[in-house]
């Protein structure tokens, strides 16, 4: 009897350890990408003020969920400049290509930060517009030290929607209502940027638990979102490009108007920005005449007025589109610069070189 008991316990310990360090390991090597810990901490500090940070992807664990610098880890003291590129994903798409770095561009930068001797810091994050920058701008200067004296924003036209639907009721300010936080989505929620929900998972897997207790708080965790999660969304892309589509009433004009300035405000918070270029770059859209807001003249009836105005540069590429791209040649097929088939109208990597040159000959 003794015997039988005995080897019960034997074999229940060895199937223990198999699970542990056997099943365990290659259940979540295979099933899961997992952060390391640095970059889950990080992701737990900021995303509750950003909303969400970069992608849960290899390469922005690596190469930086809230910045990365051009051409080395470190900025360089001894340069007299430094450039901080931000927006959305028409700014983020400047480093990395489906999860790999795009050596293109990069090394185009790399020989703009060697002749011009700059900084180059690239904050761009998918789906960021100016309120998520403005706080993202404000974190980089307090918690991490960077403090450009340069700014090239880049708009894209997808921030309108983004601003409106996305972020506007997530704002939170300060007594002195200053703006302090852009809330991010709960992990039940439908939107595109669950946060919370990938975040509490990935805390399961780099816990310090046990892989089988690990396993069961997983099962636990995705029956609570299996049985509580939203599935309709709100800001769906033809949300999101409604007010490019059909124009911006009113309110929203003012909204737009307000969180716009807000921004400016926030750069030369800082005395020593020398400059703010704005980037505008029209949709495919706005060629076939289908989309009715076009954000170059918006910046150019709101600044006409603004203190900082000549500090502040617009390149506006609806202007200088065929000569840029086509030198010229309006017989050209405008379309050509466009990725094949992408909604969001983002540009084929050539234009896109083309693109950047352009921005850091403005500046």
């Amino acid at each position: 009897m003794k015997k039988n008991i005995l080897l019960t316990v034997v074999s229940a310990f060895i199937a223990i350890l198999f699970v542990e360090y056997v099943i365990g390991p290659n259940w979540l090597k295979n099933h899961h990408d997992i952060p390391d810990k640095v970059s889950v901490d990080l992701y737990k500090k900021y995303y509750k003020r950003l909303h969400h940070l970069r992608h849960f992807e290899d390469w922005y664990y690596k190469n930086g969920l809230i910045y990365s610098t051009i051409g080395e880890e470190h900025i360089n003291n001894d340069f007299k400049s430094t450039v901080l590129i931000n927006g959305d994903s028409w700014a983020e798409n400047l480093l990395v290509e489906k999860g790999i770095t795009n050596q293109t561009i990069n090394e185009e930068l790399i020989k703009i930060k060697k002749k011009k001797k700059i900084n180059i810091i690239n904050s761009g994050t998918s789906s960021y517009s100016f309120s998520p920058t403005t706080v993202q701008l404000k974190i980089l200067r307090n918690d991490f030290n960077i403090n450009p004296d340069k700014i090239i924003s880049i708009i894209d036209h997808t921030d309108v929607g983004d601003e409106i639907c996305r972020y506007k009721d997530m704002l939170e300010f300060d007594d002195d209502k200053n703006l302090i936080n852009v809330r991010p989505e709960d992990k039940y929620s439908a939107e595109v940027f669950t946060v919370e929900r990938y975040l509490s998972k990935a805390i399961i897997y780099t816990s310090n638990d046990f892989n089988i207790v690990k396993f069961i708080k997983n099962k636990i965790f995705r029956k609570d979102i299996k049985d509580n999660r939203k599935y309709d969304p709100i800001c769906t892309f033809t949300e999101i490009m409604r007010p490019i589509e059909i124009g911006l009433n009113e309110n929203e004009y003012t909204y737009l108007k307000e969180v716009t300035l807000r921004y400016i405000d926030t750069v030369f918070d800082d005395k020593n920005v020398e400059k703010l270029l704005f980037v505008v770059h029209p949709h495919m859209k706005h060629f076939t005449k289908e989309y009715n807001f076009y954000f170059g003249d918006f910046l150019k009836e709101i600044l006409q007025e603004n203190i900082n105005k000549d500090k502040i540069v617009l390149l506006d590429f609806k202007e200088i589109f065929y000569e840029v791209y086509f030198k010229g040649d309006k017989s050209k097929n405008y379309k050509n610069i466009f990725v094949s088939g992408d909604a969001a109208s983002h540009l084929n990597l050539s234009p896109r070189v083309i693109f950047i040159k352009k921005a850091f000959n403005k500046l």
